[in-house]
């Protein structure tokens, strides 16, 4: 499938406000704790030399890159450890001390080595495909050779089991809870337990699924949500019910009824051409109706869609109705600046690039974390070049800048391109990710989004179908990565032969001999507990 205005802090000040309420938080915690324990955040960057690998400085056998592609947590360097064994370490100023202990995290993810990652940059050849190279990180605390605190993580993106292993899943992996199950909506229908781990544990296909496919007649990309005491489904249309006109794109929704456990009753047919009808292409404006992501704000009880493809909009909806919030005085949708905000561009008259920002945008989606709202979009082709792209803003109607404080809608001419930082491309044997769909379960984000295990080549071969695919999202410096972050924690009372020594650091790729991993963002955190 084809698939105005405001204030906004700089990204160096929003950092700076961060660090002073962390600093701040330290001090209130040491004061007010009932177990007179206090937690400083505030040292780690002096006893751990070069923490974010921004210079080549403070590690034994430190390789450090910097691809954009990857999504560095912190700067725009890191660690690479190429091939099972190869590790980084350092002798810090961290010393085990009476009644302390330490909490040290490093994040971590898996990339391509720096071939392939050539490979992948380049427009003038194919595209790579992924690897089945498995990547491993070990952690280790240690004083001189005797081990004090060790983890192992894999950190390869895990293939959901069950259906999503047979069925295909065009545009997204896209859920809402309900009825004491998780359900996916897209060309698929899954569902699964909620009390079954959404990553590791099978996904079923759901028993209305025939049901599903008539009343949304293959109706494109899908969005579902709920708006207090109803269920709606967005769905994309792109024929014209009455054959009026040749070229139709139009955004309406499905209201499926029942308790979800696991199966809802679905209208017998699609939806008629003006039956909940959002709005509809022109036929000669530049932006696409379709691609709907709906999210309703359960803070300020507010609806808002992010919409489209060759640029992105939002617009609020009336959560009592789930049309719009204003009416529209004609068709026109970008004639309506107020309803509807202009948040995302890409280039049209530029050499193409590996970035595929000139290709296409499509496949948005809204999320509101705190204070900050996030936009997300697919950018490039969705058979060789689709990465997931972001932004934020402090309103849902923008404007959202990347990381750099570039605005999304702004061409930037040292980029040569438009404002966007990358969130998720290929990674491992998933490829060519787009359409995500973000949620959350007890203090967890999770990411659902298609990918693809091959793409298209030059000599005509096609692509392989969309497969479902879940990941778990962190924030870290205000921003969501996928990125994981590994922690172990030492105790001076552990061990109290080795009072006053310092504590060496090590870090390891202990995957397949072919996989490479990055390394980012080490923090110390020391818990000291006063007798």
């Amino acid at each position: 499938m084809y698939n105005l205005q405001k204030t906004f802090s700089k990204p160096e000040m929003i950092a700076m406000s961060k660090y002073t309420f962390n600093g701040l938080l330290g001090v209130l915690l040491c004061i007010y704790s009932p177990l007179s324990t206090c937690w400083s955040q505030e040292n780690h960057n002096e006893s751990i030399r070069n923490p974010s690998f921004e210079s080549d400085n403070g590690w034994r056998r430190l390789q450090t890159e910097s691809n954009e592609y990857y999504a560095p947590v912190h700067g725009t360097r890191y660690a690479v450890l190429n091939g099972s064994g190869n590790k980084i370490e350092q002798e810090t100023s961290l010393k085990l001390s009476k009644g302390k202990s330490f909490h040290v995290t490093v994040w971590a993810r898996s990339i391509f080595d720096e071939n392939h990652s050539q490979q992948l940059t380049s427009p003038t050849q194919d595209y790579p495909d992924g690897t089945s190279e498995t990547s491993h990180i070990r952690l280790e605390l240690r004083i001189g050779n005797k081990p004090l605190a060790e983890h192992e993580v894999a950190i390869n993106p895990v293939e959901i089991l069950g259906a999503p292993q047979e069925f295909s899943n065009d545009d997204g992996g896209n859920i809402w809870i309900d009825g004491g199950y998780r359900h996916a909506f897209s060309e698929s229908r899954f569902v699964q337990r909620l009390e079954l781990d959404p990553i590791h544990d099978p996904w079923e296909i759901a028993p209305d699924f025939e049901d599903y496919q008539r009343a949304q007649e293959d109706r494109g990309a899908v969005c579902p949500v709920i708006v207090r005491d109803r269920k709606l489904l967005y769905v994309s249309t792109f024929e014209d019910p009455e054959g009026e006109r040749e070229e139709y794109h139009a955004i309406q929704y499905i209201e499926p009824t029942g308790e979800g456990a696991p199966n809802y009753h679905w209208p017998a047919a699609p939806p008629e051409k003006y039956e909940n009808l959002v709005l509809s292409h022109a036929g000669d404006e530049d932006i696409i109706a379709f691609d709907p992501y709906v999210f309703f704000d359960e803070l300020d009880q507010r609806l808002w869609m992010a919409w489209g493809g060759n640029f992105i909009a939002v617009t609020e909806l009336n959560p009592e109705t789930g049309l719009l919030l204003h009416e529209q005085e004609n068709p026109e949708v970008m004639t309506h600046e107020k309803i509807h905000a202009r948040v995302a561009d890409r280039a049209t008259n530029q050499e193409d690039v590996w970035t595929g920002d000139n290709e296409w945008i499509e496949g948005a989606a809204i999320y509101r974390k705190n204070d900050f709202w996030y936009l997300f979009a697919s950018y490039g082709s969705l058979m060789t070049s689709y990465t997931i792209r972001m932004g934020r803003s402090r309103d849902p109607m923008g404007p959202y800048v990347d990381k750099d404080g570039i605005p999304l809608t702004q061409f930037n001419k040292q980029k040569q391109r438009f404002g966007n930082s990358f969130f998720l491309g290929d990674d491992g044997a998933q490829l060519v990710p787009g359409h995500p769909h973000f949620w959350e379960e007890d203090g967890q984000t999770f990411v659902g989004y298609d990918y693809r295990k091959s793409k298209k080549r030059l000599n005509g071969t096609e692509e392989s179908p969309d497969i479902f695919g879940i990941r778990k999202v962190y924030w870290e410096h205000g921003w969501p990565t996928i990125w994981t972050p590994i922690s172990v924690s030492v105790s001076a009372e552990q061990h109290p032969d080795l009072l006053g020594q310092n504590i060496v650091l090590s870090i390891e790729n202990t995957g397949d001999p072919g996989s490479a991993v990055a390394v980012d963002n080490v923090s110390c955190s020391d818990v000291t507990h006063n007798e």
